[in-house]
């Protein structure tokens, strides 16, 4: 069960256009928990992902589909994530503000069933490096995916979260980076952070 200051939170959004409008601008959950915090309502990073995690569990297949597809940088973003702020976006914005269709389907495997790194047939090593540094600049620039790879137990859940982002990467990419950092007693990943 919610806390009745993220009720409140949740409430206000709703009940005021003037705070409903401060959400369009916001394109994370880091975000939305400042922004609510900004206005005095004391809610943690856990309970708000609890939160919208339950809503979700209330949500239909489509309105998931909408929730998940939601281009961060659109104003919507913030609207589809709880169900109480879904309803007050206009008719027919529904279909706005959001990603093209995901490729679901697996790519082909090139390596041995047992290994679970997701391979990177057909880019040069060039390429690799390349979609490697765009990969961490991302990271760098989305605190809930920096959290994500600082977070990360070993090198697959690494190449998992670039591959999740778009970036097709393999583990001899990782050592190619890994070898121009000169502190080797920690994973590659933490190289890429000055904190």
């Amino acid at each position: 069960m919610a806390s009745a200051e993220l009720e409140r939170f949740v409430q206000a959004i709703g009940d005021d256009h003037g705070l409903a409008t401060g959400i369009k601008t916001l394109s994370t959950h880091y975000d939305l928990i400042a922004y609510a915090n900004s206005l005095g309502y004391s809610i943690s990073l856990s309970e708000w992902g609890r939160y919208v995690a339950m809503d979700t569990l209330q949500a239909s297949d489509q309105e998931i589909t909408l929730m998940l597809q939601a281009d961060p940088a659109h104003w919507s973003w913030a609207f589809r994530q709880v169900s109480r702020w879904r309803t007050l976006m206009m008719e027919g914005a529904g279909q706005e503000g959001l990603l093209g269709p995901a490729d679901l389907a697996m790519p082909a495997q090139t390596q041995s069933s047992t290994s679970k790194a997701v391979p990177s047939a057909e880019l040069t090593d060039d390429q690799k490096d390349v979609a490697l540094r765009e990969f961490i600049e991302l990271v760098r620039s989305r605190p809930e995916l920096k959290d994500q790879v600082k977070a990360a137990r070993n090198q697959e859940e690494v190449i998992s979260l670039a591959v999740q982002s778009g970036f097709r990467i393999d583990s001899l990419t990782l050592l190619r980076s890994w070898s121009q950092v000169s502190d080797f007693s920690k994973p590659t990943w933490f190289g890429w952070f000055d904190d």
